[in-house]
């Protein structure tokens, strides 16, 4: 019996709008967040009115699905993803204001809610772009569209060629920079020092305080102490196999970027940026060798 074709079709460039979304909608927050506290947190108000920010992410989110809603050209679904983006980016930062009694927008942990949104759906983007792949029909689909329409590319759209300019020149200046000779092997020696250094914080075996705050919560204590245990598990196994060795690197920063940066977020909001743009490094540089390796 044949099989029945699916009525749906997906898209080729889902992968690369939801990454886009993402992108602008945490550089929305970060830019937003930044420029209320520079600012005084001001606020747009007119008697007993309030327009909190979040009503322009409603709008803009409303924009991008009537752009989707209205034409089926690649170039004008990425900018409503741009849109999108930015508009889920506004409404988040406003998360603290709906998740309490008191409506308070300083609310602690909603950095750590925000953080933890964002790596779910870091997961189901993933799971939806990369567990089954396109059918030949599907893609059959996509060719004839975009041969009618253009791809995601054609625009003359200026906010998604500064977007571009700036990926590309910071993808190539990422590139240049971790091919340096000699950078992937000094990121490692750096990972494992502050690594086993914290364990040994944990132990008590080294009194100083400036690998590891002393104010951080257990729950961040225990990431780092699993997380500390896979380093030094990797360390053990040079001998045996350095990919091996790299592998338990890559597990250790995935702990640290999925389960001990919450807890971080939560104690010290957006201070904590800077650990996991660290760990984002490391994560860069295990994966470069990694990549090395298979090809």
């Amino acid at each position: 019996m044949e099989k029945r074709k699916s009525p749906l079709v997906r898209d080729t460039d889902t992968g690369d709008l939801l990454e886009l979304l993402m992108v602008i909608a945490s550089v929305t927050i970060l830019v937003s967040r930044g420029f209320l506290a520079a600012t005084g947190y001001p606020q747009l108000s007119t008697g007993d009115l309030h327009i909190a920010h979040l009503l322009w992410g409603g709008l803009l989110m409303f924009a991008a699905l009537v752009m989707v809603f209205r034409y089926w050209n690649p170039s004008v679904r990425r900018l409503a993803a741009f849109f999108g983006g930015m508009g889920f980016g506004l409404f988040l930062d406003e998360l603290g204001k709906f998740i309490t009694d008191s409506n308070d927008y300083f609310y602690k942990p909603t950095i750590a809610v925000i953080y933890v949104i964002f790596i779910l759906m870091y997961l189901f983007f993933r799971v939806l772009t990369e567990k089954t792949p396109l059918s030949k029909r599907e893609l059959q689909v996509n060719d004839r569209l975009r041969s009618e329409l253009g791809d995601m590319n054609d625009t003359s759209s200026k906010l998604l060629k500064w977007y571009d300019t700036l990926k590309r020149r910071f993808e190539d200046g990422f590139d240049r920079t971790i091919a340096l000779k000699g950078l992937v092997p000094g990121l490692m020696v750096v990972f494992v020092v502050l690594s086993l250094s914290q364990l040994g914080i944990i132990f008590g075996l080294i009194s100083s305080g400036w690998v590891l705050s002393g104010e951080t919560s257990g729950y961040a204590l225990i990431g780092t102490f699993v997380s500390s245990c896979m380093v030094l598990y990797g360390v053990l196994s040079f001998r045996k196999s350095i990919f091996l060795a790299f592998l338990w690197f890559k597990r250790a920063v995935l702990v640290s970027i999925f389960i001990t940066q919450i807890f971080l977020f939560y104690h010290s909001q957006l201070a904590a940026l800077w650990g996991l743009g660290v760990d984002l490094i490391f994560y860069a540089g295990i994966e470069t060798y990694l990549r090395k390796q298979v090809s």
